[in-house]
């Protein structure tokens, strides 16, 4: 599950992981359901147990956040004419 987190980018939702095309074929959310016992303990496991691979996942975080800081600043720098404030 950690692998496919990873080529994804994220932990989707279960909605999100039922209606994937590229899923894992044998693995279904009614058998995460069976196995773990909900969605969420699945995700916790993955997390603590395969913490390494999941570690790229939270490094690409921060970097959306500085590209949309960034956007934001640029916006505040202009004035309503367009002109420098």
């Amino acid at each position: 599950m950690a692998d496919y987190f990873v080529e994804r980018g994220n932990i989707p939702t279960r909605r999100e992981f039922s209606t994937c095309p590229l899923r894992p074929n044998l693995v279904k959310s009614t058998t995460i359901k069976r196995v773990f016992g909900s969605w969420s303990l699945m995700e916790d496991y993955t997390k603590s147990f395969c913490a390494d691979k999941l570690a790229v996942l939270a490094q690409e975080k921060p970097n959306a956040l500085e590209a949309l800081k960034a956007k934001a600043a640029i916006a505040e720098t202009e004035g309503a004419n367009g002109e420098n404030i």
